[in-house]
């Protein structure tokens, strides 16, 4: 694990901010992450100091959270707790998530700053309040009564829930909120889950109402998504707004494929997440082994030949970029970097695919559709 995080230092310490509008892909190297000892672990989240927080259930059947850092698992058990779960983890290390008292079915969140726990309790929740997410300012998101979403800034308590179709009883859950004060949840309407991101008053879904079920269950600075699939698939989309000048031309964003579902990710696009290995979740740590940044020219662009192409490849020993159109190779440079000029097949709907690949084989790809004229 120390060399992923040796890895995902290197790889941070080259991201360039960006002038333009960039299509990005990137490649992962994946590690375990699982409590010494235990039956089961999940990974929940990580900060930019690359901090990991999570659960576990013991050989007693006992839940309890976790933090993981510099290489040492220390439990985290909420005093008088019968059950203990640790969901989100901020850059100064305080940490939000659950815990149930014994008895009937209660949930209860708490806040562990400097050591010191605190109770996160919805004044309006009936019988239990779930702190997903916590931010650099202490600002915390979450669900209440499992279908209302929270936030708590200030000492005080606001319940925020996304748009349904008339007549739909409300259920919304949030997850993660970034340093910037984006949220990202789901809320559930037409029949499924439907994962979305709010900036302010500006709120984005993943995909079209009635989809299959999709959540988005982290974010990060940069405005990088995480989540799910059904339960078991899970994706990532790397800046996910898309500046096409307005809500109702706006395309859903490019996902990416995982492993597994996704619980969190950080500004170095590190993920956390869990996959099941013989009915038992396991917690996984995904790093960065090769970013593949397209900036010329925009996905679904309209364009006159010739074609400007600008991409770069971060990673440990890029050999080579290649461009293939509609399947064909055309071109291929050595090195990290491609700025060509290129005349494309004039038509709709042009693939244009451009490749990086590093010494070990490892390729990323960036696959966009464009109009030729």
């Amino acid at each position: 694990m120390t060399r992923l995080f040796l890895a995902l230092a290197i790889l941070d310490c080259l991201v360039v901010p960006a002038a333009f509008p960039q299509s990005i892909a990137v490649a992962y190297e994946y590690a375990p992450v699982a409590y010494p000892g235990a039956v089961s672990s999940s990974a929940n989240g990580i900060n930019n100091n690359n901090v990991i927080v999570g659960s576990y259930l013991d050989q007693a059947s006992m839940v309890h959270g976790y933090v993981y850092r510099n290489g040492k698992y220390t439990k985290v058990d909420f005093p008088g707790a019968s059950a203990t779960e640790v969901f989100g983890i901020n850059d100064d290390g305080d940490i939000v998530g659950m815990y149930q008292l014994a008895g009937p079915l209660n949930e209860h969140g708490f806040l562990r700053r400097d050591g010191q726990f605190f109770k996160i309790n919805v004044p309006k929740a009936t019988f239990g309040t779930v702190a997903q997410g916590i931010n650099r300012d202490g600002t915390i998101v979450g669900t209440y009564d499992d279908s209302q979403g929270f936030v708590y800034q200030n000492g005080a308590y606001k319940t925020w829930n996304a748009p349904q179709l008339p007549g739909e009883p409300t259920q919304t859950q949030l997850n993660g909120i970034n340093n910037r004060g984006r949220i990202g949840g789901q809320v559930f309407t037409g029949g499924n889950w439907r994962g979305f991101w709010v900036d302010g008053k500006d709120l984005d879904f993943l995909e079209p109402l009635f989809a299959t079920d999709n959540e988005v269950t982290g974010i990060n600075g940069r405005g990088d998504i995480v989540g799910c699939h059904d339960a078991t698939k899970g994706f990532a989309s790397f800046t996910g707004e898309t500046p096409e000048g307005s809500e109702n031309n706006e395309r859903f964003p490019r996902q990416q494929t995982l492993a597994s579902c996704a619980s969190a990710i950080n500004f170095a696009r590190a993920i956390v997440g869990s996959y099941f290995t013989t009915n038992q979740p396991v917690g996984f740590l995904a790093v960065p082994v090769l970013t593949l940044k397209v900036g010329s020219p925009a996905n679904h662009a309209s364009l006159t030949n010739p074609l400007l192409l600008r991409a770069t490849a971060f990673g440990n020993n890029v050999s080579q970029i290649q461009v293939w159109v509609n399947w064909k190779k055309v071109l291929q440079v050595n090195g990290n970097s491609l700025a060509a000029n290129l005349w494309l097949p004039v038509g709709k709907n042009q693939r244009l695919a451009i490749h990086a690949t590093n010494s070990k084989g490892i390729t990323v790809k960036v696959v966009q559709t464009i109009t030729v004229h």
